[in-house]
Formats: C-alpha cells, sequence, structure tokens
C-alpha cells in the first residue's frame, strides 16, 4: 500500500468518527435533556432508571441514605407496592392494611393471598422512600414470571396507567414531584404531566399502554 493511500484511509477514518460521535451521542440522550434513563433487567423485575445527575452514586436508588424532600405517606406506599404487582400481571397478591411504624421511620405495607390471608409485608424507609431489599426479593418471589408471550399483548386502562405513572413519580420525584393530568392521545399513548409542588409543570412524559413506561 503506497503512503498517499494510507494517508486516504487514515482521513476517512477521522472523517467518520467526527461524524459518529454527535450521532451516538443524541442516540444515548434520547433526543432531550430528560433527568430518567430507563433499562430492563433480565428478571422481568420492572424498569430501573438512571439519574443522570447522579449516576456517580451507587445502589438501584440513587445514593444509599438519599433522603426525599418529605418522608414517604402511607398512600404512596401503596400505590408503589399496587404499581408493581400490577405491572408483574399477578392476581395472586394485593396489598392489606398499611401502617407507620418505629415512631414513623417506616411504613409497613401487608401483602394478601387471594383468599385475604396474610403472606407477607413489606417495609419502606420513610425518608428515603427505600423498600427493605430483603422483603422486596421475596415478594418477587412469590409472584409468577411474566409470560414472555404475552409481553406486548395486554393494555392498561387509563385507571391503571394513572397508577403506574403516579408509582413512577413518587419513586424518583424524591418528594418534590407530582402527577398533574394524565391524558390518552389519538394514537393510543398516554402523556403525563409532572408537576412542582406549586404546581409548575416540570415534564412531561409519553407512556406506552402495552408497557405503561415511556415510549421513548
Amino acid at each position: 500500500m503506497t503512503r498517499n493511500s494510507k494517508l486516504k484511509i487514515a482521513s476517512l477514518l477521522i472523517a467518520t468518527s467526527i461524524v459518529a460521535t454527535p450521532i451516538a451521542t443524541a442516540l444515548a440522550s434520547g433526543g432531550d435533556h430528560r433527568p430518567w434513563q430507563m433499562s430492563d433487567d433480565d428478571r422481568g423485575d420492572g424498569p430501573k432508571f438512571r439519574d443522570h445527575d447522579r449516576d456517580h452514586h451507587k445502589g438501584m436508588y440513587g445514593k444509599h441514605g438519599m433522603r426525599r424532600s418529605t418522608p414517604l405517606t402511607i398512600e404512596e406506599a401503596k400505590i408503589l407496592v399496587d404499581a408493581m404487582l400490577l405491572r408483574r400481571g399477578t392476581t395472586e397478591l394485593k396489598t392489606g392494611d398499611v401502617k407507620s411504624v418505629d415512631d414513623g421511620e417506616e411504613i409497613e405495607v401487608t401483602l394478601l393471598n387471594a383468599n385475604g390471608d396474610v403472606v407477607d409485608t413489606v417495609s419502606f424507609d420513610a425518608k428515603s422512600g427505600r423498600p427493605d431489599r430483603d422483603e422486596m426479593r421475596d415478594m418477587h418471589r412469590m409472584m409468577p414470571k411474566p409470560d414472555a408471550e404475552d409481553r406486548f399483548d395486554r393494555r392498561f386502562t387509563t385507571e391503571q396507567m394513572t397508577l403506574l405513572a403516579n408509582a413512577m413519580v413518587i419513586r424518583f420525584g424524591g418528594g418534590e414531584l407530582t402527577l398533574g393530568e394524565i391524558k390518552e392521545t389519538p394514537r393510543g399513548t398516554y402523556i403525563a404531566t409532572i408537576t412542582n409542588k406549586a404546581g409548575d409543570i416540570v415534564r412531561e412524559m409519553e407512556l406506552s399502554r402495552v408497557t405503561g413506561r415511556p415510549v421513548s
């Protein structure tokens, strides 16, 4: 190969990398500066979100011991568990009594079977909003694994979509955000409006009624 040929190939490779880099960056960012990035794991446990402003912290829920701006409430803890059960499509379990324990430090959600018998409890740290990992693991073991063949065949109702969107905001909003309006679009998706405590719109998410998750 001549020296001129080598120089031409080198120039071509450099030019290709210059073009490819911004394209890859745009794809990785999803087209906007969204703070949440969702990915599924292979266990069918549902979505995992990453806060790009906190990627340097470890753990599924960000920095260990990180506190919410306001403590998790009893109603919010129930919504989180109800959404987990709905997403997994289980009919064998449902939420029962929810109560605050340890002087408000923790929230306990009772799990009932189809007969109404207590089978387990899931505890949440009220300050961080995080569930007890061992109890969550036990709950997932009691639930049937998602049917891979029916994964894209279900259609959530408006009430169910509201529950899933609410849980998403509770889990990742840190007590600073709330779900505003959620409405169906002409093409069958849902637009969820997220606001701050003052009612100002922070962002909007388009959700699939099949997966209950952002479409992009």
